[in-house]
C-alpha cells in the first residue's frame, strides 16, 4: 500500500467514524454552531482548527491542510446527517483530490 493510500484510508476511517466517533463529532459541531452565536467560544474554536490542521499539515504541508480539514469536516457532518452514507470509495476519492498529486507536489 502506498503512502497515500494509507493516509487516505485512515481520513476515510475518519469521515465513516462510528458510534464511539459519532459523540465527539457531534458535540465538535455543536461547539462550532455555539461559537457563530457566542463570541468568546470563537477563540476556542479557532484553537481547535489551527490544533487540527497543524496535525494535518506534518502529513499534507499547510494548504492542503487546510483545505483538507475543510472537507473532512463537511464530509463527517454529511456521514452524520446521511440515511445513506456515501460509499468509501467516494469518500476516498475526494480526499485523493484535495491531497493532490501522489508525489508529494501538493494541488
Amino acid at each position: 500500500m502506498s503512502r497515500t493510500a494509507s493516509r487516505t484510508d485512515v481520513l476515510a476511517d475518519l469521515v465513516q467514524g462510528g458510534p464511539s466517533r459519532h459523540r465527539s463529532a457531534v458535540l465538535g459541531f455543536e461547539l462550532h454552531l455555539a461559537a457563530l452565536r457566542d463570541p468568546a467560544l470563537r477563540a476556542l474554536t479557532h484553537e481547535w482548527t489551527k490544533a487540527s490542521r497543524a496535525v494535518l499539515a506534518r502529513f499534507t504541508g499547510p494548504e492542503t491542510a487546510a483545505r483538507l480539514d475543510a472537507l473532512l469536516e463537511g464530509m463527517i457532518m454529511h456521514t452524520l446527517l446521511s440515511p445513506r452514507p456515501e460509499p468509501r470509495e467516494a469518500i476516498r476519492a475526494a480526499i485523493e483530490q484535495s491531497l493532490g498529486p501522489a508525489d508529494g507536489s501538493g494541488a
